[in-house]
């Protein structure tokens, strides 16, 4: 057994962690998973690495039902795989012209591997779906699946959702302390918010504090304010906020690996009348959505919560036409990635486990209007919950920072 240098986690949790997909595979008539991107490989072998966003670099692993697991990189990563609790670890040599070959020697290097392991004529699952692509180039792919023509490959993302969407205590510390971090941090942007401050000044106060408070990574942390209210997930311009300026908040930091996605809301002054109304509706559909959170619910149930508060308050019309159209998700999961499955969607009929933690999410625009990029603005809260075996924990609690409207 190697000595680990460095590694994200004691061996015994990507032991427990290999276990469960061998049981998620066999139950699901799957030989092997083949796993291509960032968040997959870190979950199942440990492996850090900064060069993500080199596109050019791939890092795979091979997990088979029978059998121990396989992880290939190129040459080079000799010393970065050390950290990496599995003792098979396979090289490539890199191309010639490395950065811009359209060739990859890598692909030679799985076929060979599926072959020694009898998987070349077997079902291997990938990652084919919406909600988790592949990190390999279409020429690749289909050389690949050229040279596994009597091989099913099919999609591995489900299998990966049902082993990861159960966080281990690991995991939860972790969440945990990227929530406290986000909320330390953006406690303090909204503390220094005054007019005249643009909204990259006040993203760069709270990010700061999060940078200090510890945070690893700073990559989504959106703010829109006044003119920009409806643009979901925008990020902060050289916008001089104003007084009476809605500033709405989303994001947070990742900590070792693990993400917050929270939301808070501001305003410079004041509220309207009707701002502050239509706050305290989002904020108790919020409430009624967080409330039905709890092992053995379906995930469609605080979807329903939170659109029976909107229905009572006059906002049917709204609740409809998401439904209708398709808007009807209030939440994700969050772990590795930000959005994670599964989703609190209206028709997920799939029961909340303990030890998820999800992201909870709804929100109503002014005056029910809809669709809602047509309103002037729009109101909500987000936080992220752990499911305990009796309900559910807020770990952007209020404790770290106020559900409330902020007035600056």
């Amino acid at each position: 057994m190697k000595k680990l240098a460095f590694p994200d986690f004691p061996r015994t949790e990507y032991g427990q962690r290999y276990e469960r997909i061998q049981r998620i595979l066999r139950d699901k008539g799957m030989d092997a998973l083949l796993l291509t991107n960032r968040s997959n490989l870190r979950y199942f072998a440990g492996l850090r690495d900064g060069a993500w966003d080199a596109y050019h670099f791939y890092f795979l692993i091979l997990l088979p039902v029978e059998g121990s697991p396989v992880l290939m990189v190129g040459h080079g990563f000799e010393h970065l795989v050390k950290q990496c609790w599995i003792e098979d670890v396979r090289f490539w040599p890199w191309s010639k012209q490395f950065y811009m070959d359209r060739k990859s020697n890598a692909v030679s290097l799985v076929l060979d591997v599926l072959k020694e392991r009898n998987l070349d004529r077997s079902t291997v699952g990938m990652e084919l779906s919406g909600d988790m692509q592949l990190n390999m180039g279409q020429d690749h792919f289909n050389e690949l699946r050229e040279g596994l023509h009597q091989a099913r490959i099919v999609d591995g993302s489900e299998a990966v959702w049902s082993a990861r969407s159960i966080k281990s205590e690991a995991e939860i510390g972790r969440l945990r302390e990227a929530a406290r971090i986000s909320a330390v941090g953006l406690k303090s942007g909204f503390e220094g918010l005054k007019p005249g401050m643009t909204e990259k000044q006040v993203v760069n106060l709270a990010t700061s504090v999060m940078c200090a408070e510890g945070a690893s990574e700073l990559r989504f942390n959106a703010l829109y304010a006044g003119p920009r209210a409806m643009w979901a997930d925008g990020m902060p311009t050289d916008y001089c906020i104003r007084e009476g300026d809605l500033v709405q908040f989303d994001g947070g930091c990742v900590y070792e690996g693990y993400w917050c996605d929270f939301k808070r809301m501001a305003v410079i002054g004041n509220p309207r009348a009707d701002q502050q109304r239509h706050f305290e509706l989002a904020k108790s559909g919020f409430e009624a959505a967080i409330d039905m959170v709890k092992p053995g619910v379906p995930f469609s149930a605080p979807l329903r919560a939170a659109f029976d508060v909107n229905d009572a308050s006059g906002y049917s019309d709204f609740s409809k036409w998401c439904l209708d159209f398709g808007w009807s998700a209030i939440g994700h999961s969050v772990g590795l990635d930000i959005h994670e499955s599964p989703g609190l969607s209206a028709g997920n009929e799939e029961l909340i486990q303990e030890n998820m933690v999800l992201a909870v999410e709804p929100f109503v625009t002014l005056n029910g209007v809809y669709p809602f990029w047509e309103a002037e603005e729009k109101f909500g809260l987000e936080a992220i919950v752990l499911v305990t075996a009796t309900g559910a924990e807020i770990l952007t609690s209020e404790e770290l920072l106020t559900h409330d409207l902020w007035i600056a």
